[in-house]
């Protein structure tokens, strides 16, 4: 999730916890007695820009802490914690930030003399426990924007973008947030608590709202402890078209649609790589395929997807007599014909598609 990298505003500090000390050391002296209050920060940010931390512990040697030392990261506004009648002298503090194991993913110190009440700002480092974030967002192929991908006129245009980290499920992501376009070139979204140090394969993929893949792009980014990295994924389409166009021939005489009184042809495909039909039932079995008008709306006997997986495909098209029981069947002789799709490859009409022969 993107996060507001505005700065928060000053606050003043109250007493937020009442902790009860014993304290064996310190100094004496003519040094007055008085409280100390301990104010961290990460690495420079506030306690919201690094939720990983859970606990914050503090330690003071000579004193024993109310609660072993550990408090919230945040109470009442206030990063830090105010610790009550130390007597008069210097003293070392330690400030670890905690997450929800235990571990200690960012740690700092000072020091300080009490000659009464005193307050110090710990800068807490991140530890090589520690984790970051990466700052990711997308570019599609000639800056299209999110709504230009797909069917427009259908409008079953790009929406989402799968995002996996590290091959873990994926999590469908708003696409316009992080596209980058000239209308919006800072478009980038968040993704925290990545283990620092560490290389973390990024996939994405965009899809319409019916889940159909247009583009996908991986990367692998490697994060340092308590920081983030920045990266723009170049979508590549994984999608092509695919235009096909049929005969029918009966006899050695080759006819046209209404020469061999057929409607519509069904029309089915079956992915060479996967062994998947297109059109299956919810069980993977092929259907008839789908129905088209045996001439297309440009006056062409053949068909037209604009958008198709990219691969190898073995084609079976099925075209029933109108009133007769027989029905015309590509691949009858010479082998079941195969179309190549071809990512980033996009015809404009059938009119480029290769001819099928139907017998």
């Amino acid at each position: 999730m993107t996060r507001s990298l505005h700065s928060l505003a000053a606050v003043v500090l109250v007493s937020v916890l009442s902790s009860g000390c014993i304290i064996v050391g310190g100094g004496g002296g003519s040094n007055r007695a008085g409280d100390i209050t301990v104010l961290w920060s990460f690495n420079g940010q506030p306690c919201m820009f690094v939720p990983q931390v859970q606990t914050v512990r503090v330690s003071i040697p000579g004193a024993r802490l109310e609660n072993n030392g550990l408090y919230p990261c945040i109470q009442n506004n206030v990063a830090g914690i105010t610790l009550y009648n130390f007597r008069g002298g210097r003293y070392d503090v330690t400030v670890e930030g905690l997450d929800a194991t235990g571990r200690v993913i960012y740690a700092g110190s000072s020091s300080l003399v009490v000659n009464g009440d005193v307050s110090v700002s710990v800068t807490l480092q991140p530890t090589a426990n520690a984790t970051g974030s990466a700052l990711i967002s997308w570019v599609f192929p000639n800056n299209l924007a999110c709504n230009q991908v797909g069917d427009v006129a259908g409008g079953r245009t790009v929406s989402r973008v799968l995002v996996s980290i590290d091959s873990a499920t994926a999590q469908p992501i708003d696409c316009v947030r992080g596209n980058q376009t000239a209308a919006s070139p800072q478009a980038a979204i968040t993704i925290d608590n990545l283990t620092g140090g560490a290389a973390h394969t990024i996939d994405l993929i965009a899809q319409d709202s019916t889940g159909f893949s247009y583009l996908r792009a991986t990367h692998s980014v490697t994060v340092t402890p308590g920081g983030s990295v920045a990266h723009t994924f170049q979508m590549q389409w994984i999608v092509g078209s695919l235009p096909i166009r049929w005969t029918f021939l009966n006899q050695g005489v080759t006819l046209t649609c209404t020469q061999a009184n057929v409607p519509s042809v069904f029309v089915n495909f079956r992915n060479q790589q996967t062994q998947r039909y297109v059109f299956a039932d919810a069980q993977g079995n092929p259907t008839a395929g789908q129905q088209v008008p045996c001439t297309s709306p440009n006056n062409l006997q053949g068909t037209f997807f604009p958008y198709f997986e990219a691969g190898n495909y073995e084609v079976y098209l099925q075209a029933p007599i109108m009133g007769n029981s027989y029905t015309y069947q590509s691949g009858r002789t010479g082998g079941v014909p195969v179309l190549q799709v071809q990512a980033g490859v996009f015809a404009q009409s059938e009119a480029m598609g290769q001819q099928v022969v139907l017998q």
